[in-house]
This record gives structure tokens, sequence and C-alpha cells, in this order.
């Protein structure tokens, strides 16, 4: 048995940060993942929420519809593009969570391209262009 740590993680400090915003970092070594347990985000994102209310469409996706309160609210200004980009990505991981790896990555390519056809005639174009 080798005595030189590698591949153990050999630090058992934990901190808690307060920060002065008014929030809580935990700093505990040797955790790789967070997962959400129940995570509701129309409590953290109330702002958006209400802003997405006033959408004409009600299934707005908040990317080309017209008529989207959420886009024109970040072009005058009344909410940051960087808050509604992090709205969206904690979205989309509660929707992977319980997902397995095939079942997260079609949802990928569905959000990316539509489908799996779209996506493979986008490849083919690529494919066919490069050898034009």
């Amino acid at each position: 048995m080798r005595n030189d740590d590698r591949g153990r993680h050999t630090t058992s400090y934990r901190q808690l940060l307060l920060v002065p915003g008014g929030g809580i970092v935990i700093d505990n070594p040797g955790m790789r993942e967070l997962q959400f347990a129940g995570a509701d985000l129309s409590k953290s994102f109330a702002d958006i929420e209400e802003i997405s209310r006033r959408c004409r469409y009600s299934d707005c996706k908040h990317r080309h519809e017209p008529g989207c309160a959420v886009r024109e609210a970040i072009e005058k200004g009344l909410l940051s593009r960087e808050r509604f980009e992090s709205y969206q990505k904690l979205q989309r991981e509660l929707e992977y969570a319980g997902l397995d790896f095939k079942q997260r990555e079609k949802a990928k390519i569905k959000r990316m391209f539509g489908s799996m056809g779209e996506m493979k005639k986008k490849l083919d174009y690529i494919k066919n262009k490069k050898h034009r």
C-alpha cells in the first residue's frame, strides 16, 4: 500500500463564509456536486416570473417570440441579461435533474436544434459544405 495520499482527499476542514450581501457560501472540500431538492425558482426569481406573465403568449420561451415582456425588460434595462441567463440555467438544471445520461443528451439536442432530425440536417449541411 502506498503512503503518498494520492487518490484520497485528506482535507477535513469545512467552512461557512458569510457574504456581505447577505448569503452564505459553504466551502466543503471533496464535495463534487450539489443538486437541487424541491427547488422553487418562482421565489428566487419572482421578478422574472412577474415580468413573464406580461408576455403575449403564455408559453413564451423568451427567445424570438413577438410581444415578449422579458426581452423587452432586458432591452429597457429593467432586468439584467445576466440575471435572466442565471434563471434559464437553473431552469435547465432542474429539468435535467433525475434524467439519465441518454435522456439528458436528448433534452439538450431538443433544446439546441428542436429535434434529432434537425440536428442531423445541420450536420449533413456542414459536411456537404466542406466537400464543395
